[in-house]
């Protein structure tokens, strides 16, 4: 709106203009050559979408030289045409130019001295960087997706004033110049620079005091990373980047990054070797080392005192649990799933706070011994050797349970029942448990269950027992639905499918506290309700409270111990309520 305004009081004469974005404008200006007298444009924008055709992009003419104003240039799919030669303007701030055609954005140094962001991300034919000497001011140098950068000018390495770079997928860059006085940098992104052999040369003992973040993903022919433990020229990185760096042997020393959070080595499938000093990193947060496929062990953890995740996800060669040899009170986190651990040993209260722990296709395992009392997830799915589960009566957050395809695990219907026994705190909590079918099983299943409540049920009880069996072992989300009948039977509709047959039986608790906004869903004339599911077998059964009713209202639970990590697109319940046809459903997803 204010840009139709700022036109409609000189519709006809662009020069008086301070804000342009319309291309007939621009191409108006460009016209008018170098003696045109004095502009007041301060803006220059043309977005793609604005230009009807982009091989109509106009280029800007040495019409420049008079808009002593000009803060502001953003012209997308700029043509190859140099910048006109007198091009300085002395104000400007921001210059755009996304998806250029040029080769070289202009010859020689110009000098723009309140530049501060430049952005050439896309210009896919740019093949060199102009000289940085003439922009003292630059913080923010954007030039991703220039996939035929091969030079850098050297002038980077000096400059003062950058706090941002961004070469993402460069694809052509081999190196980055020595750095020498870069003292403001934060961001450096050269993630997918697959050319990149080395990482940039750091000149001086105190060159990089300000680096945040370090972007070297995808970086496939970067081998090592620099030995910066004596310089220390990385004080204040906090996030390290290397992910899918495909030929990395060794990791640095991280006593040269003593500020280091997050640590990103995901997909680097040479990596054999991680720095001992690891284990004894005081401030590292999160560690994703998943898929390095040849890495054998994991430094014996001393003091990670801030620890919160730690991903070591199909490493394959890793054959032993990480070596914890003090109390690990943050790691929340904990994902070993396609990896060669053969025994989880006992966790000794060493991980008092742990609340997931993922084992998936550990095909080695043969027994979970006892794990942290806070765990509230374990996912064990695809352990072809697991026998035994220990008891699980003694965790009381533990709230989901998946143990797809252990088909050598006897008694999972005690898994199921140890997790409900003496946990009268979960009584308010959703549970959900996935088992192999190995037992027969006395229930009858079928599509359709209808229930007759006994007159105690609101008091006496605290929820359902869903079971339902399938065939399908990748549907892992079913929909169920519950709806008030009047029938005085308790009756369930005939079959002719064997769901004994199938291969998983999905267990799910849902308490009655979860459907009490339900208007019908009360004590005085709610008798008999209906359980209907499209897909699978159904079976229903009521569940014993171990306490008194309550009234949530007055007494809430504390559930911040029940973590779930679960956003809202993937809850594993989620209840929905119909008031046009008084109709529950509930959508059950075990991920």
């Amino acid at each position: 709106m204010a840009h139709y305004i700022v036109r409609g009081a000189h519709p006809n004469h662009p020069e008086k203009l301070s804000r342009i974005w319309k291309m007939e404008d621009i191409a108006y200006l460009c016209d008018m050559g170098a003696d045109a007298v004095p502009m007041e444009t301060e803006v220059l924008a043309l977005r793609s979408c604005d230009v009807p055709d982009l091989s109509d992009a106009v280029g800007l003419s040495d019409v420049v030289a008079n808009m002593k104003k000009l803060r502001w240039i953003s012209l997308d799919y700029y043509p190859a045409s140099s910048f006109p030669s007198n091009f300085q303007p002395r104000e400007l701030g921001y210059l755009g130019l996304k998806f250029s055609k040029q080769k070289e954005l202009w010859h020689g140094n110009k000098h723009l001295p309140n530049l501060k962001i430049l952005d050439l991300s896309a210009s896919k034919n740019l093949i060199r960087t102009p000289d940085f000497d003439g922009l003292p001011c630059l913080e923010r140098l954007i030039l991703s997706g220039c996939w035929s950068l091969e030079e850098i000018h050297p002038s980077i390495g000096y400059h003062k004033r950058l706090v941002y770079v961004n070469m993402e997928e460069c694809v052509g860059l081999k190196s980055f110049p020595p750095i020498i006085q870069m003292q403001m940098l934060e961001t450096l992104i050269l993630s997918e620079c697959r050319e990149l052999q080395q990482f940039p040369d750091i000149k001086s003992n105190k060159s990089l005091p300000n680096l945040k973040i370090l972007d070297l993903g995808d970086c496939n022919k970067l081998q090592q990373f620099p030995d910066i433990q004596s310089s220390k020229s990385l004080p204040n990185l906090k996030i390290l980047d290397l992910q899918s760096a495909r030929n990395l042997i060794r990791t640095p020393d991280f006593e040269g990054l003593p500020c280091l959070e997050r640590l990103i080595l995901a997909g680097c499938c040479s990596l054999e070797e991680i720095h001992p000093s690891i284990g004894y990193h005081k401030c590292l947060v999160f560690v994703d080392m998943s898929y390095c496929e040849r890495l054998k062990r994991f430094p014996p953890i001393i003091h990670m005192k801030k620890l919160e995740t730690l991903n070591l996800s199909n490493c394959v060669e890793l054959q032993q649990f990480p070596d914890i040899q003090s109390n690990m009170n943050s790691l929340v986190t904990l994902d070993l799933s396609d990896t060669g651990i053969q025994i989880i040993p006992p966790s000794d209260g060493r991980l008092p706070g742990l609340k997931f722990l993922d084992l998936s296709d550990c095909i080695n395992l043969v027994e979970l011994p006892d794990l942290p009392s806070s765990i509230a997830i374990l996912k064990a799915d695809g352990c072809d050797s697991l026998e035994s589960v220990g008891d699980l009566s003694d965790y009381k957050w533990l709230w989901k349970v998946s143990l797809w395809g252990c088909y050598k695990l006897i008694g999972g219907e005690r898994v199921l029942h140890s997790m409900l026994e003496e946990n009268a705190v979960k009584e308010d909590r959703f549970m959900s448990v996935l088992l192999p079918v190995v037992e027969p099983s006395s229930r009858i299943f079928t599509r359709l269950v209808t229930l007759q409540l006994p007159s105690n049920w609101y008091s006496d009880f605290s929820g359902l027992l869903l079971f339902l069996r399938d065939d399908d072992e990748y549907r892992l989300s079913e929909n169920i639905y519950i709806k008030q009948v009047t029938s005085t039977y308790d009756y369930s509709e005939e079959s002719d499918e064997d769901w004994e047959q199938c291969k998983y039986e999905r267990v799910g608790y849902v308490p009655f506290n979860s459907l009490r906004h339900i208007p019908w869903l009360n004590p005085t004339y709610t008798k008999n309700i209906s359980f209907q599911t499209n897909r699978g077998g159904l079976n229903v059964e009521l569940v014993r409270s171990k306490n008194e009713i309550v009234d949530l209202n007055e007494n809430p639970i504390d559930y911040s111990e029940c973590w779930d990590e679960e956003d809202e697109d993937r809850k594993t319940f989620e209840i929905m309520y119909d008031s046009q046809s008084s109709n529950i459903q509930i959508v059950w997803k075990h991920y």
